[in-house]
Parts: structure tokens; C-alpha cells; sequence
């Protein structure tokens, strides 16, 4: 079955762009954003850079009715000037300064506990699979707690996001509210299917694949969200290729993330006798690829010279060699990352299963060509020779020559850095604030 859904994966592609393409006139856009300006009711448990824009948008628009989230930290507050640097810091994740204050609602006590609780000796039994202050239980409660004020303060539209919608979206329907649902992942059969294929094709990495599964009732309750979906929200086409046979394709919409800003360029080292600066940044995991990735490196052993940016799942001899005999970060500021990546000449992320790798559009921005697998939803911003190369995933042998084929040939890899930041430009999150919003407002015009 999965090898008939990628298959069919180029094919839907450029059939869904065509669509896309016949549906949003120049005249259709403008009219939409000059006469409709519905009132938006947005949730989500914790925030994140997609979270922030698409909220952003609703200010910049005039479209923000509520926004709902657990913690809604202030930086000005006294208590902040109270915290340690380093819970300053982590708090600072919690901030929503795009937002009125008036216009953000909290539901903050079991997300304080369960961020508490990851530092006590018993914290994990405390926090973990589907306990009442595991993230789960905090997102359960969450949504219950939202859908009890849906109805109270008017809204055109409800917004929300995978595991923090069931209940949200009952009370939406029950008052006659549009309901809009955002997946930023694979749907979780697709993804269920392409591990459990791993873990047999590969079973010396077998453990750095998830083996807590989600319960029957957490599943069913994720594919109820969808089902109570009017409308659905994805950031590449592959993970709308992944909903092919679980959800009506016109409920779908399609809309990228965006780039942070271009960093100034640095152009790559033109001299071949200088080792390929090749960096990883993500969780250390096999559904990350980080085997291949590993196994292509020591194909070209000195020819390359790997940074590793991520925590480690658990032990494994492979992953745990190469953090001790190469240069490894288990976590770093996000500004630290950004300053690690533009040392870097390549990013390498041979994922099997994302949605869309925000990561990759931070290393188009440096300057970096990225070599990736169409399973990180990132087709849409990188081109085959053009930013980086597409390979296929569990493919250690093409890594290892797109990477030997960028260190033999330095003039193309610094072509291929200036065109990872021109598309980086042209994919910006101000790009994606200014789609979104028409899109959202289209589902009130329709």
C-alpha cells in the first residue's frame, strides 16, 4: 500500500497545483481581501513559529476574535525579572507579543505542572503517554476547556490544531461555526505504516523509532478531528498527499511555511582541498534518516567533516560513535543553531516522514543547499540542482554522491547558495501571513 501511495505522489502533486492554480484568480484574491474580513477564534496548546504567523496574520487582517493557548507568558511582568536567566529564556517561548493582551485567553495550571514535573525524579511517570499532566491529558483538558467557551463571544470561524480539537470542533458545529483544522504533519496511518516498514528493513536502528504507540482512542479521536473539519490546512503537498483516502481533497488547502530572513551570504570555501561542512539538525532519530546520513558520511570519511545538532533518542553504537568522534550540540539557543548552520556548506536531512522541516527553510535563508527526501515536505521550495538535490529516501549511495559531487564541484555550490536564499525570499513567513489570510478569508466568501 505505501509503495501505491508514493507511486502516485508526482502525479497528485502537479494535479493539486493545477487545481489550485484554477481556483485562485488575480480578481478572486483581490476581492476577497478588500470586502470579507471574518472574526477568527484561534487555539493551540504551546505556540510555534507557524502558530505565531498565522495568529500575526489574524492581527495584521483585523480577523482575531480569541486566541486560546496554555501559557501566555509576559516578558515585562515582575515575575519574569524574578526567573533565572536560563527559565527566562525558556519562558520567552510562551510570548504572544503580536496579540492584544486583551484578545488571548489562558488555560495555564496543568501545562505549569507538567513543565515543572520534567525536572523531579518521577517526572517522566508523572508526564508520560496519556496521564493526566502527560502533554496529551494538557491538550485533552485544553480543548475541553475551549469548547465550553465556544458560543460566548462571536465567531465566523474556529481554528485549530491536530490533538486539540475534538471537543472544540463538536461546539463549533452545534453553533453553526466554520470549523478549520491544521495538520502540520502526516496523517498518522501513513506515517504508522512507512515506520513499522522501517523498523523491518532496518532493525539495527529499530530503536531509535518510537515504540510508545498511541492508544485506539487517541487515534480515533485524531481522525474525528478531521472528520469535524469543514476545511483542512496543510503545509505541503505531501502531507496532503498522505490524507489521499482519509479526507475529501477539496476540503484540503494547501499553504507553505515561511523562511526566517536572509542571513547575509556567506560564500562557501572554493578550495576542493578543504573537507565538505556537512550539518544535521534535528532529533537524532531514524525517522529523521540519520542512519543513511551516517552511512553516506563514511562512504567519503576525511571528504566531509559532520556537526550534529539534536538529542539523542537513546543509545545505539552507530549515532553514539559518531557524536563522540565528531562534533556534536545535544540542544542550543535557536540563535546558536542559526550561527552553527551558516559555518556549515550543506545541510543534510534524509527524513522519512515530516510534514514541512522548518529547518530547511532556516538553511536556505543561511545560504545553505540542502539535500533532503521528498518526505520532508519541502519539494515546494527546493529543486533538484537547483537549492540542493532531492533524493530517495533510505539512500545512503545517493547522499554520498550529491555530497561528493558538491565538494568536487565548489562553483556549484556556491550557485546553489544563492539560489537557496532567493527562494528563501520569495518563501518568507510575511509571504505565508499574506496567503493565509486570503485564504482564510475565502472560506468565508464561499
Amino acid at each position: 500500500m505505501l509503495q501505491h501511495m508514493q507511486a502516485g505522489y508526482l502525479s497528485r502533486t502537479l494535479s493539486n497545483q493545477t487545481n489550485d492554480l484554477l481556483i485562485w484568480s488575480s480578481a478572486t484574491v483581490t476581492m476577497i481581501s478588500s470586502t470579507i474580513q471574518p472574526a477568527v477564534l484561534m487555539s493551540h496548546p504551546t505556540g510555534n513559529q507557524n502558530v505565531r504567523n498565522a495568529l500575526r496574520s489574524l492581527v495584521e487582517h483585523d480577523m482575531l476574535s480569541e486566541f486560546w493557548t496554555t501559557i501566555a507568558w509576559n516578558p515585562k511582568s515582575v515575575l519574569n525579572r524574578l526567573l533565572p536567566a536560563t527559565l527566562q529564556t525558556q519562558m520567552m517561548r510562551r510570548t504572544f507579543l503580536d496579540a492584544p493582551r486583551t484578545h488571548i485567553r489562558t488555560v495555564p495550571w496543568r501545562e505549569v505542572v507538567r513543565l515543572a514535573s520534567r525536572s523531579l525524579p518521577l517526572g517522566n511517570a508523572i508526564t508520560f503517554g496519556e496521564r493526566t499532566y502527560s502533554f496529551n491529558g494538557v491538550c485533552q483538558h485544553f480543548d475541553r476547556t475551549v469548547a465550553n467557551h465556544i458560543g460566548k463571544k462571536h465567531a465566523d470561524i474556529v481554528y485549530a490544531y491536530e490533538d486539540s480539537a475534538r471537543n472544540t470542533f463538536h461546539k463549533a458545529k452545534q453553533e453553526g461555526i466554520t470549523t478549520v483544522y491544521e495538520l502540520p504533519s502526516s496523517h498518522w496511518g501513513w506515517k504508522a505504516q512507512m515506520l513499522s516498514e522501517e523498523r523491518e528493513l532496518n532493525p539495527d536502528f529499530a530503536g531509535l523509532l518510537p515504540d510508545h504507540e498511541d492508544s485506539a482512542s487517541k487515534l480515533a479521536s485524531k481522525d474525528e478531528e478531521l472528520s469535524l473539519s469543514d476545511y483542512v490546512f496543510v503545509p505541503s503537498q505531501h502531507v496532503r498527499n498522505t490524507l489521499d483516502g482519509f479526507v475529501a481533497q477539496e476540503k484540503i488547502r494547501v499553504i507553505n511555511y515561511g523562511a526566517p530572513p536572509i542571513q547575509n551570504l556567506k560564500v562557501p570555501s572554493a578550495q576542493k582541498s578543504k573537507a565538505l561542512k556537512v550539518i544535521f539538525v534535528g532529533s537524532l532519530t531514524q525517522r529523521k534518516g540519520i542512519s543513511y546520513l551516517l552511512d553516506a558520511v563514511d562512504q567519503l570519511k576525511s571528504d566531509v567533516e559532520l556537526t550534529l545538532i539534536g538529542m539523542r533518542y537513546r543509545a545505539n553504537s552507530i549515532v553514539d560513535a559518531a557524536c563522540s568522534r565528531g562534533r556534536w550540540f545535544e540542544t542550543l539557543p535557536h540563535s546558536e543553531v542559526i550561527k552553527v548552520m551558516r559555518e556549515a556548506d550543506v545541510l543534510v536531512l534524509p527524513s522519512l516522514a515530516e510534514g514541512c522541516a522548518l529547518v530547511v527553510l532556516e538553511a536556505l535563508a543561511c545560504g545553505l543547499p540542502v539535500i533532503i527526501t521528498p518526505n520532508t515536505g519541502s519539494l515546494e521550495f527546493v529543486r533538484d540542482g537547483r537549492e540542493g538535490y532531492v533524493v530517495p529516501i533510505r539512500n545512503a549511495d545517493a547522499i554520498a554522491d550529491r555530497l561528493s559531487a558538491l565538494n568536487q564541484d565548489r562553483e556549484l555550490l556556491v550557485n546553489m547558495s544563492r539560489n537557496a536564499q532567493i527562494m528563501a525570499e520569495s518563501k518568507s513567513w510575511k509571504n505565508y501571513r499574506a496567503t493565509w489570510a486570503v485564504t482564510v478569508k475565502a472560506l468565508s466568501w464561499r
